[in-house]
């Protein structure tokens, strides 16, 4: 199936990179992991756990459903004058976890998994993610699979863009000071029509 592609091209390496987004702020890459280049049978099933129903979010006072499905793990998430309960976490979530703390930093110990249907234009727009209940000092690590996609960051209140493509298996890391001086997002585009999941860490109190 030409949507699966991306299940294919196994690397027994992967590659790091530090990539900087002004003098004080930058991102690192940990590309291709082979732990978390899902095979077509581990992704169908992390993606049969998405939500029937989207999650619901309030922005200007005014209620609205995420453009992508959501659901949290381990930890609630409180962000956007909402909170996402979280469910237990399992034996696979936990494998995350266990390459995240031993590879990124001890303290992270929540997930936040996104679903993204292509053919249905899932995004995310521009966000700070929210530091409410953190620990402070700790990363934001996000790690993709299936469909590549744009992962776009902004200065907070600047000008400019920078674009990164997040492939099946890569882990971008998102220091404390760079959440707070720049946005990220995950814009939608035509060219992307098939299935994406992020798995998003985080470190809470």
């Amino acid at each position: 199936m030409k949507q699966l592609q991306f299940f294919h091209n196994f690397q027994l390496q992967y590659e790091y990179e530090k990539v900087h987004l002004d003098e004080n702020n930058y991102l690192e890459v940990f590309r291709q992991i082979l732990l978390f280049q899902l095979n077509e049978q581990d992704f169908d099933s992390l993606w049969n756990e998405h939500p029937q129903e989207f999650h619901n979010i309030v922005i200007h006072g005014k209620k609205i459903k995420t453009p992508r499905w959501q659901q949290a793990y381990g930890k609630n998430y409180e962000y956007t004058g909402s909170r996402n309960n979280a469910l237990p976490l399992n034996k696979v979530h936990q494998k995350y976890i266990d390459w995240c703390q031993k590879n990124i930093d001890k303290r992270l110990n929540g997930l936040l998994i996104n679903w993204y249907e292509g053919r249905q234009q899932h995004y995310i727009g521009k966000h700070r993610d929210s530091i409410k209940g953190l620990m402070v000092g700790s990363p934001i690590v996000t790690i993709s699979h299936g469909e590549e996609r744009i992962f776009r960051m902004r200065p907070y209140k600047g000008n400019g863009f920078q674009d990164f493509e997040v492939q099946h298996g890569d882990v971008l890391v998102i220091p404390w000071e760079t959440n707070q001086n720049y946005t990220h997002e995950v814009p939608s585009f035509k060219k992307y029509q098939n299935k994406r999941i992020s798995v998003t860490l985080r470190a809470y109190t």
